[in-house]
Protein backbone atom coordinates (compact mmCIF):
# COMPACT_ATOMS: atom_id res chain seq x y z
CA UNK A 1 0.00 0.00 0.00
CA UNK A 2 1.44 3.34 -0.99
CA UNK A 3 1.84 6.31 1.29
CA UNK A 4 -0.57 8.30 -0.98
CA UNK A 5 -3.51 5.92 -0.41
CA UNK A 6 -3.05 5.27 3.29
CA UNK A 7 -4.42 8.59 4.52
CA UNK A 8 -7.43 8.17 2.22
CA UNK A 9 -8.25 4.77 3.63
CA UNK A 10 -7.85 6.00 7.21
CA UNK A 11 -10.12 8.99 6.49
CA UNK A 12 -12.79 6.73 4.99
CA UNK A 13 -12.60 4.34 7.94
CA UNK A 14 -12.87 7.24 10.39
CA UNK A 15 -15.89 8.57 8.49
CA UNK A 16 -17.64 5.18 8.47
CA UNK A 17 -16.99 4.72 12.15
CA UNK A 18 -18.30 8.18 12.97
CA UNK A 19 -21.50 7.47 11.07
CA UNK A 20 -22.19 4.41 13.25
CA UNK A 21 -21.38 5.88 16.65
CA UNK A 22 -25.12 6.30 17.47
CA UNK A 23 -25.79 2.69 16.52
CA UNK A 24 -27.74 3.66 13.42
CA UNK A 25 -27.23 1.65 10.29
CA UNK A 26 -25.27 3.26 7.54
CA UNK A 27 -27.44 4.86 4.86
CA UNK A 28 -26.84 6.08 1.37
CA UNK A 29 -27.26 9.81 0.72
CA UNK A 30 -30.64 9.21 -0.89
CA UNK A 31 -31.86 7.35 2.22
CA UNK A 32 -30.57 9.77 4.81
CA UNK A 33 -33.08 11.86 6.72
CA UNK A 34 -32.40 15.50 7.50
CA UNK A 35 -33.52 16.73 10.91
CA UNK A 36 -34.59 20.29 11.71
CA UNK A 37 -35.16 21.05 15.37
CA UNK A 38 -36.44 17.54 15.84
CA UNK A 39 -38.86 17.71 12.86
CA UNK A 40 -38.56 15.36 9.91
CA UNK A 41 -38.02 17.43 6.82
CA UNK A 42 -38.20 14.86 4.03
CA UNK A 43 -38.31 11.17 3.07
CA UNK A 44 -41.80 9.79 2.79
CA UNK A 45 -41.68 6.16 3.90
CA UNK A 46 -41.04 3.94 0.94
CA UNK A 47 -43.63 1.45 -0.14
CA UNK A 48 -46.63 3.30 1.48
CA UNK A 49 -49.93 3.27 -0.47
CA UNK A 50 -53.23 5.18 0.05
CA UNK A 51 -56.16 3.07 1.11
CA UNK A 52 -59.67 3.85 -0.12
CA UNK A 53 -62.54 2.57 1.99
CA UNK A 54 -66.09 2.30 0.70
CA UNK A 55 -68.52 3.69 3.30
CA UNK A 56 -72.28 3.62 2.94
CA UNK A 57 -73.66 7.13 2.23
CA UNK A 58 -76.28 8.08 4.79
CA UNK A 59 -79.39 10.15 4.16
CA UNK A 60 -77.92 13.02 6.15
CA UNK A 61 -74.84 12.99 3.95
CA UNK A 62 -76.98 13.02 0.80
CA UNK A 63 -78.96 15.98 2.15
CA UNK A 64 -75.81 17.90 2.97
CA UNK A 65 -74.32 17.10 -0.45
CA UNK A 66 -77.48 18.41 -2.16
CA UNK A 67 -77.37 21.55 -0.03
CA UNK A 68 -73.71 22.04 -0.84
CA UNK A 69 -74.35 21.80 -4.56
CA UNK A 70 -77.36 24.12 -4.24
CA UNK A 71 -75.14 26.76 -2.65
CA UNK A 72 -72.06 26.29 -4.86
CA UNK A 73 -73.53 25.36 -8.25
CA UNK A 74 -72.30 28.63 -9.67
CA UNK A 75 -68.66 27.50 -9.24
CA UNK A 76 -67.88 25.18 -12.20
CA UNK A 77 -65.83 22.07 -11.51
CA UNK A 78 -63.54 22.64 -14.54
CA UNK A 79 -62.58 25.97 -12.99
CA UNK A 80 -61.61 24.25 -9.73
CA UNK A 81 -59.69 21.63 -11.69
CA UNK A 82 -57.83 24.21 -13.76
CA UNK A 83 -57.37 27.12 -11.37
CA UNK A 84 -57.40 25.37 -8.01
CA UNK A 85 -55.56 22.26 -9.22
CA UNK A 86 -58.19 20.11 -7.54
CA UNK A 87 -58.11 17.13 -9.83
CA UNK A 88 -59.81 14.68 -7.48
CA UNK A 89 -63.62 14.87 -7.10
CA UNK A 90 -63.46 14.34 -3.31
CA UNK A 91 -61.06 17.28 -2.92
CA UNK A 92 -63.35 19.51 -4.96
CA UNK A 93 -66.33 18.40 -2.90
CA UNK A 94 -64.51 19.17 0.34
CA UNK A 95 -63.72 22.65 -0.98
CA UNK A 96 -67.37 23.17 -1.96
CA UNK A 97 -68.45 22.15 1.54
CA UNK A 98 -66.23 24.80 3.09
CA UNK A 99 -67.64 27.44 0.76
CA UNK A 100 -71.19 26.28 1.59
CA UNK A 101 -70.47 26.62 5.32
CA UNK A 102 -69.18 30.17 4.76
CA UNK A 103 -72.32 31.05 2.79
CA UNK A 104 -74.56 29.64 5.53
CA UNK A 105 -72.68 31.64 8.18
CA UNK A 106 -73.07 34.78 6.05
CA UNK A 107 -76.83 34.28 5.77
CA UNK A 108 -77.11 33.65 9.50
CA UNK A 109 -75.32 36.93 10.17
CA UNK A 110 -77.65 38.71 7.74
CA UNK A 111 -80.67 37.32 9.61
CA UNK A 112 -79.20 38.39 12.95
CA UNK A 113 -78.49 41.90 11.67
CA UNK A 114 -82.05 42.15 10.35
CA UNK A 115 -83.47 41.04 13.71
CA UNK A 116 -81.22 43.46 15.61
CA UNK A 117 -81.52 46.47 13.30
CA UNK A 118 -84.15 46.01 10.62
CA UNK A 119 -87.00 44.26 12.43
CA UNK A 120 -87.56 47.17 14.78
CA UNK A 121 -87.83 49.57 11.85
CA UNK A 122 -90.32 47.28 10.11
CA UNK A 123 -92.53 46.73 13.16
CA UNK A 124 -92.13 50.27 14.51
CA UNK A 125 -91.18 52.56 11.62
CA UNK A 126 -89.67 55.86 12.57
CA UNK A 127 -92.17 58.67 12.67
CA UNK A 128 -91.35 62.32 12.68
CA UNK A 129 -93.66 63.48 15.44
CA UNK A 130 -93.44 66.07 18.20
CA UNK A 131 -95.40 66.96 21.29
CA UNK A 132 -96.02 70.51 22.46
CA UNK A 133 -93.39 69.93 25.14
CA UNK A 134 -90.89 68.99 22.42
CA UNK A 135 -91.71 72.11 20.44
CA UNK A 136 -91.43 74.38 23.46
CA UNK A 137 -87.74 73.45 23.69
CA UNK A 138 -87.12 74.77 20.17
CA UNK A 139 -87.35 78.47 20.97
CA UNK A 140 -83.95 79.92 20.09
CA UNK A 141 -83.01 81.94 16.99
CA UNK A 142 -81.02 79.03 15.59
CA UNK A 143 -83.62 76.42 16.53
CA UNK A 144 -87.18 77.73 16.25
CA UNK A 145 -90.20 75.42 15.80
CA UNK A 146 -93.91 76.19 15.64
CA UNK A 147 -97.05 74.07 15.47
CA UNK A 148 -99.85 75.04 13.09
CA UNK A 149 -103.03 73.01 12.65
CA UNK A 150 -101.50 69.70 13.64
CA UNK A 151 -98.22 70.13 11.77
CA UNK A 152 -94.76 71.05 13.05
CA UNK A 153 -92.50 73.48 11.17
CA UNK A 154 -88.90 74.56 11.62
CA UNK A 155 -88.85 78.32 10.99
CA UNK A 156 -85.20 78.83 12.03
CA UNK A 157 -84.23 79.98 8.53
CA UNK A 158 -87.55 81.56 7.66
CA UNK A 159 -87.35 84.14 10.44
CA UNK A 160 -84.13 85.49 8.88
CA UNK A 161 -85.89 86.34 5.63
CA UNK A 162 -87.69 89.57 4.88
CA UNK A 163 -91.47 89.38 4.89
CA UNK A 164 -94.39 91.51 5.92
CA UNK A 165 -94.83 94.99 4.49
CA UNK A 166 -92.76 98.14 4.63
CA UNK A 167 -95.21 99.62 7.10
CA UNK A 168 -95.47 96.46 9.17
CA UNK A 169 -92.21 94.52 8.83
CA UNK A 170 -92.04 91.11 10.44
CA UNK A 171 -88.72 91.45 12.23
CA UNK A 172 -86.77 88.54 13.62
CA UNK A 173 -87.47 89.75 17.15
CA UNK A 174 -91.23 89.68 16.53
CA UNK A 175 -91.03 86.27 14.86
CA UNK A 176 -89.23 84.85 17.88
CA UNK A 177 -92.37 85.44 19.92
CA UNK A 178 -93.95 82.56 17.98
CA UNK A 179 -91.03 80.14 18.46
CA UNK A 180 -91.86 77.06 20.50
CA UNK A 181 -95.62 77.76 20.34
CA UNK A 182 -98.83 76.48 18.80
CA UNK A 183 -99.78 79.39 16.52
CA UNK A 184 -103.24 78.32 15.30
CA UNK A 185 -104.87 81.43 16.71
CA UNK A 186 -102.63 83.72 14.63
CA UNK A 187 -103.89 82.22 11.36
CA UNK A 188 -107.70 82.35 11.63
CA UNK A 189 -109.81 81.05 8.75
CA UNK A 190 -113.21 82.34 7.82
CA UNK A 191 -115.87 79.65 8.03
CA UNK A 192 -116.70 79.99 4.37
CA UNK A 193 -113.04 79.59 3.39
CA UNK A 194 -112.62 76.48 5.54
CA UNK A 195 -116.04 74.94 4.82
CA UNK A 196 -117.11 75.99 1.31
CA UNK A 197 -119.48 73.04 0.99
CA UNK A 198 -121.31 73.94 4.22
CA UNK A 199 -121.35 77.75 4.11
CA UNK A 200 -122.56 79.30 0.89
CA UNK A 201 -121.87 82.69 -0.63
CA UNK A 202 -125.43 83.66 0.20
CA UNK A 203 -124.84 82.92 3.87
CA UNK A 204 -121.49 84.73 4.03
CA UNK A 205 -120.98 86.89 0.92
CA UNK A 206 -118.02 88.83 2.35
CA UNK A 207 -116.18 85.99 4.11
CA UNK A 208 -116.91 87.72 7.39
CA UNK A 209 -117.85 84.69 9.49
CA UNK A 210 -115.04 83.97 11.95
CA UNK A 211 -115.41 81.75 14.99
CA UNK A 212 -115.10 83.21 18.45
CA UNK A 213 -111.73 82.37 19.98
CA UNK A 214 -112.33 80.51 23.24
CA UNK A 215 -108.79 81.02 24.54
CA UNK A 216 -108.55 84.78 25.11
CA UNK A 217 -105.06 84.48 26.59
CA UNK A 218 -103.77 82.99 23.34
CA UNK A 219 -105.04 86.00 21.43
CA UNK A 220 -103.05 88.32 23.66
CA UNK A 221 -99.83 86.33 23.39
CA UNK A 222 -98.91 87.21 19.82
CA UNK A 223 -98.22 90.62 18.28
CA UNK A 224 -100.00 90.00 14.99
CA UNK A 225 -102.92 87.95 13.63
CA UNK A 226 -102.88 86.97 9.96
CA UNK A 227 -106.54 87.70 9.32
CA UNK A 228 -107.62 88.39 5.75
CA UNK A 229 -108.52 92.04 5.23
CA UNK A 230 -106.78 93.40 8.32
CA UNK A 231 -103.85 94.85 6.36
CA UNK A 232 -104.95 96.67 3.23
CA UNK A 233 -101.37 97.38 2.17
CA UNK A 234 -100.67 93.66 1.89
CA UNK A 235 -101.66 92.01 -1.37
CA UNK A 236 -101.45 88.57 0.20
CA UNK A 237 -103.66 89.42 3.20
CA UNK A 238 -106.26 90.86 0.86
CA UNK A 239 -106.68 87.48 -0.83
CA UNK A 240 -109.42 85.24 0.61
CA UNK A 241 -107.25 82.25 -0.32
CA UNK A 242 -104.36 83.66 1.70
CA UNK A 243 -103.93 80.54 3.84
CA UNK A 244 -104.03 77.94 1.05
CA UNK A 245 -102.27 80.06 -1.58
CA UNK A 246 -99.50 81.64 0.49
CA UNK A 247 -99.21 80.22 4.00
CA UNK A 248 -99.32 76.46 3.36
CA UNK A 249 -96.97 76.38 0.32
CA UNK A 250 -94.41 78.44 2.24
CA UNK A 251 -94.71 76.52 5.50
CA UNK A 252 -94.52 73.15 3.76
CA UNK A 253 -90.97 74.04 2.77
CA UNK A 254 -90.09 73.88 6.47
CA UNK A 255 -92.31 70.99 7.55
CA UNK A 256 -90.80 68.60 10.10
CA UNK A 257 -93.69 66.26 10.93
CA UNK A 258 -96.91 65.89 12.90
CA UNK A 259 -97.99 67.20 16.25
CA UNK A 260 -99.07 64.39 18.61
CA UNK A 261 -101.02 64.28 21.85
CA UNK A 262 -101.12 61.81 24.69
CA UNK A 263 -104.55 60.16 24.82
CA UNK A 264 -104.77 60.41 28.60
CA UNK A 265 -104.16 64.15 28.35
CA UNK A 266 -106.94 64.54 25.77
CA UNK A 267 -109.20 62.43 27.96
CA UNK A 268 -108.40 64.68 30.91
CA UNK A 269 -109.36 67.73 28.87
CA UNK A 270 -112.70 66.05 28.12
CA UNK A 271 -113.54 64.43 31.45
CA UNK A 272 -111.83 66.64 34.01
CA UNK A 273 -112.01 70.07 32.41
CA UNK A 274 -115.16 69.78 30.29
CA UNK A 275 -113.37 70.78 27.09
CA UNK A 276 -114.53 69.82 23.60
CA UNK A 277 -111.48 67.75 22.77
CA UNK A 278 -112.24 64.44 21.06
CA UNK A 279 -110.52 61.72 19.03
CA UNK A 280 -111.77 60.39 15.68
CA UNK A 281 -109.75 57.65 14.00
CA UNK A 282 -106.67 58.68 16.03
CA UNK A 283 -107.00 62.30 14.90
CA UNK A 284 -107.47 64.94 17.60
CA UNK A 285 -110.04 67.71 17.20
CA UNK A 286 -110.47 70.74 19.44
CA UNK A 287 -113.93 72.25 18.93
CA UNK A 288 -113.75 74.80 21.73
CA UNK A 289 -114.12 77.71 19.30
CA UNK A 290 -117.16 76.16 17.63
CA UNK A 291 -119.13 75.76 20.85
CA UNK A 292 -117.93 79.13 22.15
CA UNK A 293 -119.48 80.59 19.01
CA UNK A 294 -122.81 78.71 18.89
CA UNK A 295 -123.33 79.17 22.63
CA UNK A 296 -122.59 82.90 22.54
CA UNK A 297 -125.66 85.05 23.33
CA UNK A 298 -124.92 87.32 20.38
CA UNK A 299 -124.93 84.51 17.84
CA UNK A 300 -128.59 83.57 17.67
CA UNK A 301 -128.56 82.95 13.93
CA UNK A 302 -128.62 79.28 12.90
CA UNK A 303 -125.95 80.01 10.30
CA UNK A 304 -123.35 79.36 12.99
CA UNK A 305 -124.53 75.77 13.36
CA UNK A 306 -123.04 74.78 10.04
CA UNK A 307 -121.93 71.29 11.11
CA UNK A 308 -124.17 68.23 11.07
CA UNK A 309 -126.28 68.13 14.25
CA UNK A 310 -125.07 64.61 15.05
CA UNK A 311 -121.52 65.97 15.37
CA UNK A 312 -122.69 68.52 17.91
CA UNK A 313 -124.44 65.80 19.91
CA UNK A 314 -121.34 63.58 19.87
CA UNK A 315 -119.03 66.33 21.12
CA UNK A 316 -121.49 67.93 23.53
CA UNK A 317 -122.00 64.80 25.66
CA UNK A 318 -121.72 66.52 29.08
CA UNK A 319 -118.77 64.23 29.86
CA UNK A 320 -120.84 61.04 29.64
CA UNK A 321 -119.44 59.68 26.41
CA UNK A 322 -116.07 58.36 25.35
CA UNK A 323 -113.19 60.62 24.42
CA UNK A 324 -112.63 58.46 21.36
CA UNK A 325 -115.85 59.03 19.40
CA UNK A 326 -114.85 57.01 16.32
CA UNK A 327 -117.72 54.51 16.74
CA UNK A 328 -120.29 57.27 17.12
CA UNK A 329 -118.82 59.07 14.13
CA UNK A 330 -119.10 55.94 11.99
CA UNK A 331 -122.76 55.48 12.97
CA UNK A 332 -123.88 58.91 11.79
CA UNK A 333 -126.54 58.37 9.08
CA UNK A 334 -125.26 60.53 6.24
CA UNK A 335 -124.24 60.17 2.64
CA UNK A 336 -120.71 60.15 1.35
CA UNK A 337 -120.83 63.73 0.11
CA UNK A 338 -122.16 65.12 3.39
CA UNK A 339 -119.68 63.02 5.35
CA UNK A 340 -116.75 64.35 3.33
CA UNK A 341 -117.94 67.95 3.53
CA UNK A 342 -118.22 67.84 7.33
CA UNK A 343 -114.91 66.03 7.73
CA UNK A 344 -113.04 68.50 5.50
CA UNK A 345 -114.55 71.39 7.44
CA UNK A 346 -113.47 69.92 10.78
CA UNK A 347 -110.01 69.14 9.45
CA UNK A 348 -109.53 72.74 8.30
CA UNK A 349 -110.90 74.41 11.42
CA UNK A 350 -110.50 72.08 14.40
CA UNK A 351 -107.75 69.54 13.66
CA UNK A 352 -104.83 69.86 16.09
CA UNK A 353 -102.82 66.65 15.58
CA UNK A 354 -102.75 62.91 16.13
CA UNK A 355 -102.75 60.55 19.08
CA UNK A 356 -99.26 59.56 20.12
CA UNK A 357 -99.04 55.77 19.77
Amino acid sequence: MSARTLPNLMSQAHSDKGSQIDGSPQRTPSERTAYNDGMIANDKPQGMHETVEDVEITGTRRTWACMTWALTWWIPSPFLNWCGRMRRPDVRMAWREKVAICIIIFFIWCVLLFVIIGLGLVLCPKEYVWTLDDISGHNSPDDAYVALRGRVYDISEYINQKHGTSGYPATKELMMMYAGQDVNVTFPLSVRTACPSLVSAKTDPKYAMYLTVADINAMQTYPFTHKVGTLSSSKELSDQSFYSRYVLPTMNLFKKGDLVWDYDWVKSMHKDQGKYWRVINKEVFNMEDYFATVNSPVNTDDKWRFLNSHIENIFDDKGAGSTDVTDSWDRIPWGQREHQANYNCMKNLFYVGKIDD
